[in-house]
C-alpha cells in the first residue's frame, strides 16, 4: 500500500475498533464462521448484529477467516525451513525451495539468516527424500546453511483486545506483565503441541478438494463447495459433518485481522530453545491470548518452539528486550529471529493436485533434475 492507502486503512481500522467488534472477533475464533448463532449467544448480542458486523469487516477488507487443518490426519507433516542465500543467489534459492511444491508459506527473510523462509505440509512418507533434497541443495552451494524442523500443527492465537484502550483507541503493550505471566504459567504442555501419534490418511480426493477451499476461505458456502467438488450441496454438507468434522480434520480458525498497518509493523519468526519441557510449556501457555502472536508450533522431538509474531515497529525492540530478559531469568536457553518480508509473502493451500488415488505423490528424481537445472550443478 502507498502511504495514503495505509493512512486510509488505519482510519477504517480505528473506526471499527470498538468493544462490540472486539467481542465478536474474539468469539469468532472459538465458534467458527458456521456457528454464528452460538457466537451471538455467547457474547449476548443479536445474531443479526453479529452477522452484519462480520460481513461489513470482510467487505471492507479488514477481516478474513481461514480454516486450519490437522495435517497429520491427511498424511502430511508440518515443517519449517530457513535457508540462507549466498550473495547474489537469492533467485536461485527461491527456485530450489519452490521446486519442492508442498510449501504453504514462503517469503524472503532477513536477520540471522538472509534468504528464504518456508513452511511445508509435506507427505510424511517422503520425509527422507525431502531431507536428502536439502542436503543435495546445500552441496550445490546455492545456500550456505539452513535450519529444518519438523513441527506440530501450528496453534492459532485468536484476536485479543485486552491491551487496547478503547477510549483512546490505542494499544498499550504490557511487556513486564507478559514476562511475569511466562514465569507463573502452567508447566503442562498443551495437547496441540504434543507429537502426532500417527500420520494416517483419513481423506479421499473429494475431501481434499473441500479442505483446500476451506483453507482459502472458511466462510465458503456449501453451494460453492458443491460446484467445485461436483456434487450436491446436501452431499457436501454430509461430507463436511461426517468426514471432515467427524474425523477431526479441522483444528481451529485463523481470524485474520491485522491490528496495525503493515508499513509500520514487523512480522517475524522466532526459534526459541528451552532446557526442559516444563519451561517450554510455560512459555507456550503464556502466548494463548497475546495480540503480538500469530501462531506457534513445537519442533518434533526437540525442546524448541517456532513462533510467528507481529508487532508495531515502535514495540519490536521492547519485544526483543523482553525475550532477552526471559533468557536472563533462565526461562529460555536462547532464541534466534528472522524478519519476514511481507511484500514477498506467498501463500498456497495443501498441494491437492498431487493427491492421486487416495495417496500423495512425489517425483523425487524429477525434483533432483530440476534442482540441477536451477543450480547449474
Amino acid at each position: 500500500m502507498s502511504k495514503f492507502e495505509d493512512y486510509q486503512w488505519m482510519l477504517r481500522y480505528l473506526k471499527m475498533l470498538d468493544t462490540t467488534n472486539a467481542r465478536i472477533l474474539e468469539g469468532l475464533s472459538r465458534h467458527g464462521p458456521r456457528n454464528l448463532m452460538a457466537l451471538a449467544k455467547s457474547i449476548g448480542l443479536p445474531p443479526t448484529t453479529v452477522t452484519f458486523r462480520i460481513r461489513k469487516l470482510m467487505k471492507e477488507g479488514l477481516l478474513r477467516v481461514r480454516t486450519n487443518l490437522d495435517y497429520s490426519k491427511l498424511g502430511l507433516m508440518k515443517a519449517v525451513l530457513i535457508a540462507e542465500s549466498k550473495p547474489g543467489l537469492e533467485k536461485k534459492l527461491h527456485q530450489v525451495v519452490d521446486n519442492l511444491d508442498y510449501w504453504t508459506y514462503m517469503t524472503r527473510c532477513y536477520g540471522k539468516y538472509d534468504g528464504y523462509y518456508a513452511i511445508f505440509a509435506f507427505p510424511v512418507r517422503y520425509g527422507k527424500e525431502l531431507e536428502e533434497y536439502l542436503d543435495t541443495a546445500m552441496q550445490s552451494e546455492v545456500f550456505s546453511r539452513y535450519i529444518f524442523h519438523r513441527t506440530t500443527n501450528f496453534t492459532e492465537v485468536a484476536p485479543n483486545f485486552d491491551w487496547v484502550d478503547f477510549k483512546s483507541r490505542s494499544w498499550n503493550f504490557e511487556w513486564k506483565r507478559w514476562i511475569s505471566e511466562v514465569q507463573s504459567a502452567s508447566e503442562k504442555l498443551p495437547p496441540q503441541l504434543m507429537n502426532p501419534e500417527t500420520y494416517s490418511i483419513l481423506v479421499d480426493e473429494t475431501d481434499i478438494l473441500i479442505l483446500k477451499e476451506l483453507e482459502k476461505d472458511g466462510t465458503t458456502k456449501f453451494t460453492q463447495l458443491a460446484e467445485i467438488a461436483k456434487m450436491t450441496p446436501q452431499g457436501v454438507r454430509y461430507r463436511y459433518h461426517k468426514h471432515i468434522v467427524g474425523h477431526g480434520l479441522l483444528t481451529d480458525y485463523e481470524v485474520a485481522i491485522l491490528p496495525y498497518p503493515l508499513l509500520v509493523s514487523d512480522m517475524c519468526s522466532l526459534i526459541i530453545n528451552f532446557e526442559n519441557e516444563e519451561k517450554l510449556a510455560k512459555f507456550a501457555n503464556s502466548l494463548q491470548n497475546k495480540p503480538f502472536i500469530f501462531n506457534y508450533g513445537k519442533a518434533i522431538d526437540q525442546l524448541s518452539l517456532v513462533v510467528h509474531t507481529y508487532t508495531p515497529k515502535t514495540e519490536f525492540s521492547k519485544f526483543i528486550d523482553s525475550m532477552n530478559r526471559l533468557t536472563e531469568r533462565k526461562m529460555t536457553k536462547g532464541f534466534l529471529y528472522m524478519t519476514l518480508d511481507v511484500a514477498a509473502f506467498r501463500r498456497q493451500t495443501i498441494s491437492y493436485e498431487f493427491f492421486k488415488e487416495n495417496k500423495w505423490t512425489f517425483d523425487y528424481e524429477k525434483k533432483l533434475e530440476r534442482l540441477r537445472e536451477a543450480t547449474g550443478a
